[in-house]
């Protein structure tokens, strides 16, 4: 038997590294036929194929269940791999699908468009309107898809009552039946919140945004309970959602310091809420720290203390104040469609995340050419509110 401390080519012993190893082959080696099928079947630890799994992603998707409190973890190869892969491996033709909105827009458009075509029902319900939920299971429904805070706008719906409700109406979930309520808990992260302590039944996440934090890796999480986990690991392999090793490796070196980064953020967000709450080039303010917010009782009890780092705002004036506030806010706070970096950036939600929405479906939301969704980050607060207030102030002039 060869010496396990040693590498196959080197006499010496190899010593533990303090960081994570990034693993970049592809295949493994293999010692019978026997090995091969017992790794496969997952009755042997190991690793054989990297689209059936690599060091990496369970090294990271081990860290991430254990935060989340789940029984079960994938990493995939992004977000929408996650969303996917619980849609394609729970659903079949005929299944019902309730979108708490507001959603990603690329949630919405999955399920609306390319799912429709496999005959899978939808149905749209407010995310906060607990009596529209309620209502939504008239007829059964096999998967609920809500997030933690919303996207743009940055509502709070009670997760703990809208599992209730589904379990309750549309039974507890297994494999096969009863309704699986998926969480996405992007904006929040297990720092902010942890849905399956709630009573969700799976978790999923962007990991390119916050755990990852640093805007070089693209990857997602899909979590979540035994009982209707069976087919997923599978699906994810089947339809070739794998993670990268190198992304999984970038993203385990951000996870070590996402408390913290979410802990600062969060503070310069709240800060900021304040200082920006009432100012006169502002039509609406989305923060659920404040207590002013919808839902502010909501966040209260999901988070832990703190609100996160996402604050949206609605300008009066429209498209062209959102475009004269990008305009003098950059190349210092730049508009990034995307969230959770360690720079501080805005997006715009009508022409990124949501221009696929017809405007009836923006204005049911609340969402216009002026709405400005930030992502805010590491610089020291007090530069960020100098940036925001004089951005601000030329939008009046």
């Amino acid at each position: 038997m060869p010496d396990p401390t040693k590498h196959p080519s080197s006499p010496f012993p190899v010593s533990i590294p303090q960081t994570e190893p990034l693993h970049l082959s592809g295949v493994w080696r293999l010692d019978s036929t026997e090995q091969a099928d017992a790794l496969l079947a997952g009755t042997e630890p190991g690793y054989v194929y990297r689209r059936d799994g690599h060091p990496n992603a369970s090294s990271l998707a081990e860290a991430l269940r254990v935060l989340h409190g789940a029984d079960q973890a994938i990493v995939t190869a992004q977000g929408m791999s996650a969303i996917s892969i619980a849609a394609l491996a729970l659903l079949k033709p005929g299944d019902r699908v309730l979108l708490g909105q507001p959603l990603y827009g690329r949630t919405s458009f999955l399920i609306k468009n390319d799912l429709a075509r496999w005959s899978i029902d939808f149905e749209d319900v407010l995310a906060t309107d607990l009596p529209a939920w309620r209502h939504a299971f008239r007829k059964p429904a096999r998967l609920v898809i809500v997030e933690t805070i919303t996207n743009p706008r940055l509502s709070v719906p009670d997760l703990q009552s809208i599992a209730s409700i589904a379990h309750q109406f549309g039974g507890l979930a297994d494999s096969e039946s009863g309704t699986v309520v998926l969480v996405d808990n992007t904006f929040a992260t297990p720092v902010l919140c942890q849905p399956l302590s709630f009573g969700a039944d799976l978790v999923m996440e962007s990991l390119s945004k916050f755990v990852c934090g640093h805007a070089d890796a693209m990857l997602g999480l899909l979590c979540g309970r035994n009982e209707v986990w069976s087919r997923i690991r599978q699906t994810m392999v089947s339809f070739g959602m794998t993670s990268s090793p190198l992304d999984c490796w970038l993203t385990q070196r951000g996870l070590a310091s996402l408390q913290v980064r979410m802990t600062h953020a969060a503070s310069s967000a709240m800060a900021l809420a304040k200082e920006i709450e009432g100012h006169p080039c502002i039509r609406v303010l989305d923060y659920p720290g404040l207590t002013t917010h919808a839902d502010h009782d909501a966040a209260s009890k999901q988070f832990r203390g703190t609100f996160g780092n996402m604050l949206t705002l609605t300008l009066q004036g429209g498209l062209r104040s959102a475009q004269r506030l990008m305009s003098t806010l950059s190349p210092d706070i730049p508009f990034c469609p995307t969230l959770g970096e360690a720079q501080t950036t805005v997006s715009h939600p009508c022409s990124t995340s949501h221009r696929s929405y017809s405007q009836a479906a923006l204005q049911e939301l609340g969402i216009d050419g002026g709405t400005l969704r930030f992502s805010i980050g590491l610089e020291p607060k007090e530069q960020l509110l100098e940036k925001l207030a004089s951005g601000l102030a030329e939008i009046k002039t």
